[in-house]
């Protein structure tokens, strides 16, 4: 059985499609990832602007396309804060199944948490010690104390990037008060996630996904190791080069960051703002060890799926 899955982020959509054998195993057939910026203008009014849609439809024309020229049997669409959150969701979702006939699930903040877990856990990220999953979305941020058995707390907040970028508005580049004023506010919305890391002994940081690649992307092609790096499913950081990079993206400006080889160019405007925050969980827990899993929500529905959850 072929299985077409659609994560419709607030700043991506992403195309994973699997082929899964009689024995529960699997084969990634495809991945691809379309900015699209659903979330574009549309959190301070909690609706979905004409252009994002249409920049959505145009996106899902291209990736369902691929999904039936693949033959698959069945398609899976998930989506996130960008479409929980708007008023016009259900116009949204009318609108994609009338021209495609696939029906999206809208997806709490909790159960995509849940599907986070599952899709780092197949990386391999996850050991017998307990670690800090991060995933940085364009809407929502979920945080998931875990480790390669179980999940022990998890919590999403309203704290995504977009999100960010539209409500402090930085300068370009983003001042020092700003800064100030970023981390301060992600502090008192997020205080309880260290807590959290302190009263489990939390020593690891595991970002899953979108920033965390691009930090990937952009220092590997700088070590020249992109080729080796970009087939990993899961990989740790050297720290002491992490911290110094996120500082560099924080003080550049857009321009100087979409001229960094291996930059997602979809990132540039707003990967500041999750260089910040990563920081800022740094500074406050002390992590000496960050990994990065590239698996994360599509992974978890194909997770789901290989259990018969789905």
């Amino acid at each position: 059985m072929k299985v077409g899955i659609i994560d419709l982020g607030t700043n991506t959509f992403n195309l994973l499609i699997a082929e899964i054998d009689d024995v529960g195993g699997y084969k990634q057939v495809y991945s691809s990832k379309v900015g699209v910026k659903l979330g574009e203008g549309s959190f301070a009014k909690n609706y979905i602007t004409e252009e994002a849609m249409e920049r959505a439809m145009v996106a899902l024309h291209a990736q369902i396309s691929v999904i039936k020229n693949q033959y698959c049997d069945r398609i899976l669409a998930f989506a996130t804060a960008a479409v929980r959150n708007a008023s016009n969701s259900q116009q949204f979702i009318d609108k994609v199944y009338s021209a495609f006939q696939v029906k999206i699930r809208v997806i709490d903040g909790e159960h995509e948490a849940s599907m986070i877990y599952q899709g780092v856990q197949m990386s391999g990220a996850l050991t017998d010690q307990n670690a800090l999953i991060m995933d940085i979305g364009g809407g929502s941020t979920e945080f998931i104390v875990a480790n390669d058995q179980e999940i022990i707390w998890k919590q999403s907040y309203e704290l995504g990037v977009t999100r960010l970028v539209e409500k402090m508005e930085p300068d370009d580049p983003i001042t020092l008060a700003q800064i100030e004023e970023t981390k301060s506010y992600l502090i008192q919305t997020m205080s309880e996630v260290f807590d959290v890391v302190k009263q489990e002994q939390v020593k690891i940081l595991i970002g899953s996904s979108g920033s965390f690649d691009s930090y990937s992307d952009v220092l590997a092609n700088r070590k020249n190791t992109f080729e080796q790096d970009a087939l990993r499913s899961a990989l740790q950081f050297d720290i002491d080069e992490l911290k110094p990079f996120l500082n560099e993206l924080i003080t550049t400006t857009i321009s100087q960051r979409q001229d960094m080889i291996g930059m997602a160019s979809i990132r540039a405007n707003i990967i500041n703002m999750s260089a910040i925050f990563v920081l800022l969980v740094l500074e406050k827990t002390n992590i000496p060890v960050v990994k990065l899993s590239r698996y994360a929500l599509k992974e978890g529905v194909l997770f789901d799926v290989l259990k018969g959850n789905l």
